[in-house]
């Protein structure tokens, strides 16, 4: 069965409109995702309307015509695309299979790594076109945190240290600006980077931009360990040092101050979403992260 956003777009792109699509999870955007067979092959159909995000569509759509062919990561080859003021679609070959973060082996994690650091790597001809201007964690670190993140740490063992935290934003914003920028993906999870026979596609470019490093990794990190999952993170930014030879004391207290800002500011608004262990887990993990926080050498 064809819905009428994936029969709009086939349609568009000169396909059946009433070929059998399956919808897919959503991406970090309002598009719809759908599984559908064209010509023999499995593909997979992006749509995003005019009235949704299209702009981030249209981010993901310059990515694969302009960069896909030259960063060093595996990603899905795009089959086809149409991009109207009615609508934005990809059409890409489908390849690889999520697999829950809390599943994956160490193996696994220290291949995201090598691979991010050839991501970070990579040399962007263009690079003002793909500036974003300062991230949702910046702006939100410019200002003093919302009555409702306070409340939520309060409510939790984590409120000491999530006030000390709440209390330094000024520091964690220097240090999450002291790497120089490079190409990042933007919504580096685990659900984003499918397992495809002991390689790694990564998919979902709606994100990408010239933006800070550690973000990637700390988002990888965090997203992970709120789902269960128990990660190699020393071996993980040792791998990443070996293939990206950046300063290794700047990158660690950025990647401390992106995980411990990102899981202060954005974690209330989700953590209802989890189980009592999960909310227990990302509480502690807090506590830790300011701890390091306080340890790591300042500026």
């Amino acid at each position: 069965m064809t819905d009428t956003k994936a029969a709009q777009a086939l349609r568009a792109l000169g396909h059946d409109p009433r070929l059998p699509t399956t919808q897919l999870a959503g991406s970090m955007s309002q598009s719809g995702v759908y599984r559908v067979r064209i010509d023999g092959q499995d593909a997979v159909l992006k749509v995003t309307a005019a009235d949704e995000e299209q702009n981030l569509a249209r981010r993901e759509l310059a990515f694969y015509r302009t960069l896909a062919g030259t960063v060093p990561v595996p990603t899905p080859t795009l089959l086809d695309s149409i991009d109207t003021d009615e609508l934005t679609a990809l059409l890409l070959i489908a390849r690889g299979t999520r697999r829950h973060a809390a599943r994956w082996r160490d193996s696994d994690w220290l291949l995201a790594a090598a691979q991010l650091a050839a991501l970070h790597s990579t040399v962007v001809p263009d690079r003002p076109r793909w500036r974003a201007g300062d991230s949702w964690l910046q702006r939100l670190l410019a200002k003093p945190p919302a009555r409702a993140v306070v409340d939520y740490w309060d409510s939790t063992p984590a409120s000491a240290a999530a006030r000390r935290g709440l209390a330094d934003t000024e520091a964690l914003a220097r240090a999450i600006k002291a790497l120089p920028e490079c190409l990042v993906h933007g919504d580096c999870h685990a659900d984003n980077l499918l397992q495809d026979d002991g390689d790694i596609i990564w998919i979902d470019w709606q994100g990408v931009h010239i933006g800070n490093p550690a973000g990637d990794l700390s988002f990888l990190w965090s997203r992970a360990n709120a789902d269960g999952a128990t990660l190699p993170r020393d071996a993980m930014l040792a791998e990443y040092l070996s293939h990206r030879p950046v300063d290794a004391l700047l990158m660690r207290r950025s990647l401390i101050a992106n995980e411990l800002a990102s899981s202060l500011y954005g974690w209330p608004e989700y953590g209802h979403l989890h189980t009592p262990d999960e909310r227990q887990q990302i509480t502690q993990r807090v506590i830790d992260l300011e701890h390091a926080w306080q340890e790591s050498p300042g500026e």
